[in-house]
Protein backbone atom coordinates (compact mmCIF):
# COMPACT_ATOMS: atom_id res chain seq x y z
CA UNK A 1 0.00 0.00 0.00
CA UNK A 2 1.06 3.62 -0.98
CA UNK A 3 2.28 5.81 1.94
CA UNK A 4 0.94 9.59 1.48
CA UNK A 5 4.35 12.34 1.87
CA UNK A 6 5.14 13.86 4.38
CA UNK A 7 6.16 16.93 2.49
CA UNK A 8 3.24 18.81 1.64
CA UNK A 9 3.43 19.84 -2.45
CA UNK A 10 5.58 22.63 -1.51
CA UNK A 11 8.25 21.07 0.44
CA UNK A 12 9.24 19.29 -3.06
CA UNK A 13 9.82 22.47 -4.42
CA UNK A 14 11.68 23.95 -1.85
CA UNK A 15 14.16 20.81 -1.32
CA UNK A 16 15.00 21.48 -5.30
CA UNK A 17 15.38 25.54 -5.04
CA UNK A 18 17.43 24.78 -1.84
CA UNK A 19 19.55 21.93 -3.80
CA UNK A 20 19.51 24.39 -6.80
CA UNK A 21 21.02 27.65 -4.62
CA UNK A 22 23.86 25.22 -2.87
CA UNK A 23 24.80 24.30 -6.04
CA UNK A 24 25.16 27.56 -7.61
CA UNK A 25 27.12 28.67 -4.52
CA UNK A 26 29.59 25.61 -5.03
CA UNK A 27 30.16 26.85 -8.61
CA UNK A 28 30.33 30.63 -7.63
CA UNK A 29 33.15 29.60 -5.10
CA UNK A 30 34.79 27.15 -7.44
CA UNK A 31 35.32 29.28 -10.00
CA UNK A 32 37.44 32.36 -10.56
CA UNK A 33 37.47 35.52 -13.08
CA UNK A 34 39.04 34.05 -16.41
CA UNK A 35 41.96 35.19 -17.13
CA UNK A 36 42.11 37.57 -20.04
CA UNK A 37 43.70 36.96 -23.47
CA UNK A 38 47.59 37.95 -23.34
CA UNK A 39 47.77 39.68 -26.60
CA UNK A 40 51.71 39.31 -26.30
CA UNK A 41 52.78 36.57 -24.16
CA UNK A 42 56.30 36.93 -24.56
CA UNK A 43 55.72 40.38 -22.86
CA UNK A 44 53.28 39.66 -20.03
CA UNK A 45 55.97 36.55 -19.62
CA UNK A 46 58.77 38.87 -19.40
CA UNK A 47 57.12 41.09 -17.11
CA UNK A 48 55.90 38.22 -14.48
CA UNK A 49 59.75 36.54 -14.90
CA UNK A 50 61.23 40.09 -14.24
CA UNK A 51 59.03 40.80 -11.33
CA UNK A 52 59.59 37.35 -9.53
CA UNK A 53 63.63 38.16 -9.97
CA UNK A 54 62.72 41.65 -8.66
CA UNK A 55 60.98 40.43 -5.31
CA UNK A 56 64.43 38.01 -4.84
CA UNK A 57 66.42 41.11 -4.76
CA UNK A 58 64.71 42.75 -1.73
CA UNK A 59 65.24 42.37 1.95
CA UNK A 60 64.65 38.88 3.71
CA UNK A 61 61.27 40.48 5.55
CA UNK A 62 59.92 42.19 2.33
CA UNK A 63 60.78 39.18 -0.16
CA UNK A 64 58.95 37.14 2.33
CA UNK A 65 55.88 39.46 2.65
CA UNK A 66 55.56 40.25 -1.34
CA UNK A 67 56.53 36.03 -2.40
CA UNK A 68 53.34 35.20 -0.06
CA UNK A 69 51.18 36.81 -2.31
CA UNK A 70 53.03 36.20 -5.68
CA UNK A 71 53.36 32.53 -4.97
CA UNK A 72 50.27 30.55 -6.17
CA UNK A 73 48.61 28.07 -3.05
CA UNK A 74 50.08 25.40 -5.36
CA UNK A 75 53.49 26.64 -5.79
CA UNK A 76 56.42 23.92 -6.41
CA UNK A 77 60.32 24.80 -7.43
CA UNK A 78 62.81 22.72 -7.95
CA UNK A 79 66.28 23.29 -8.36
CA UNK A 80 69.27 22.62 -10.05
CA UNK A 81 70.35 20.46 -7.07
CA UNK A 82 67.73 18.70 -7.21
CA UNK A 83 65.55 20.21 -4.13
CA UNK A 84 62.11 20.41 -4.30
CA UNK A 85 59.90 22.79 -2.53
CA UNK A 86 56.13 23.95 -1.85
CA UNK A 87 55.39 27.17 -1.11
CA UNK A 88 55.64 26.92 2.61
CA UNK A 89 59.43 25.41 2.46
CA UNK A 90 60.65 27.96 0.15
CA UNK A 91 59.13 30.58 1.62
CA UNK A 92 62.10 29.97 4.33
CA UNK A 93 64.90 29.72 1.99
CA UNK A 94 64.19 31.88 -0.86
CA UNK A 95 67.12 32.62 -3.02
CA UNK A 96 69.09 35.93 -2.57
CA UNK A 97 69.57 37.67 -6.05
CA UNK A 98 72.23 40.35 -6.21
CA UNK A 99 72.23 41.16 -10.35
CA UNK A 100 69.93 39.37 -12.70
CA UNK A 101 69.54 39.35 -16.84
CA UNK A 102 66.62 37.84 -18.61
CA UNK A 103 66.29 36.63 -22.63
CA UNK A 104 65.20 34.69 -24.87
CA UNK A 105 61.89 34.57 -23.35
CA UNK A 106 59.14 32.45 -25.09
CA UNK A 107 55.40 32.51 -23.71
CA UNK A 108 52.68 30.64 -24.61
CA UNK A 109 49.25 31.35 -22.96
CA UNK A 110 46.21 28.34 -22.30
CA UNK A 111 43.21 30.12 -20.64
CA UNK A 112 43.97 31.13 -17.27
CA UNK A 113 47.98 29.48 -17.33
CA UNK A 114 50.89 31.32 -18.71
CA UNK A 115 54.17 29.24 -19.11
CA UNK A 116 57.66 30.96 -19.72
CA UNK A 117 60.69 29.83 -20.56
CA UNK A 118 63.79 31.82 -21.19
CA UNK A 119 67.52 31.84 -20.36
CA UNK A 120 68.58 33.65 -16.83
CA UNK A 121 72.18 35.45 -15.84
CA UNK A 122 72.46 35.49 -12.29
CA UNK A 123 74.58 36.56 -9.31
CA UNK A 124 72.40 34.91 -6.22
CA UNK A 125 73.10 33.19 -3.40
CA UNK A 126 71.18 29.90 -2.72
CA UNK A 127 71.48 28.13 1.06
CA UNK A 128 74.23 30.10 1.91
CA UNK A 129 76.28 29.87 -1.43
CA UNK A 130 77.07 32.50 -3.56
CA UNK A 131 77.14 31.83 -7.58
CA UNK A 132 76.62 33.33 -10.51
CA UNK A 133 74.79 31.38 -13.47
CA UNK A 134 73.56 31.76 -17.01
CA UNK A 135 71.13 28.41 -17.41
CA UNK A 136 67.44 27.91 -18.78
CA UNK A 137 64.28 28.25 -16.47
CA UNK A 138 60.84 27.43 -16.92
CA UNK A 139 57.64 28.96 -15.05
CA UNK A 140 54.26 28.32 -14.77
CA UNK A 141 52.09 31.58 -13.93
CA UNK A 142 48.45 30.73 -13.29
CA UNK A 143 45.21 33.32 -13.33
CA UNK A 144 44.45 33.68 -9.28
CA UNK A 145 41.57 36.56 -8.27
CA UNK A 146 42.48 38.36 -10.76
CA UNK A 147 46.21 38.79 -11.47
CA UNK A 148 48.90 36.66 -12.49
CA UNK A 149 50.49 34.28 -10.00
CA UNK A 150 53.58 32.25 -10.03
CA UNK A 151 52.82 28.52 -9.57
CA UNK A 152 55.62 26.48 -10.83
CA UNK A 153 59.09 27.48 -11.57
CA UNK A 154 62.14 25.29 -12.84
CA UNK A 155 66.06 25.55 -12.56
CA UNK A 156 67.83 24.10 -15.23
CA UNK A 157 71.86 23.08 -14.98
CA UNK A 158 74.08 26.03 -16.12
CA UNK A 159 75.15 26.64 -19.40
CA UNK A 160 78.91 26.34 -20.57
CA UNK A 161 80.31 29.35 -20.66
Amino acid sequence: MHQPSVRGPGGARAAGLALLAAVALALAACSSAAAPPTSDPDTQGSALVNEYFTILQQPDAAKADQLKTFLAPEFQIVRANGDQLGKDAYLLKPAAVKTFSISEVVATQGGDVLVVSYRITTEETLNGVAQSTAAPRLSVFRWVDGGWHLAAHSNFGALPK
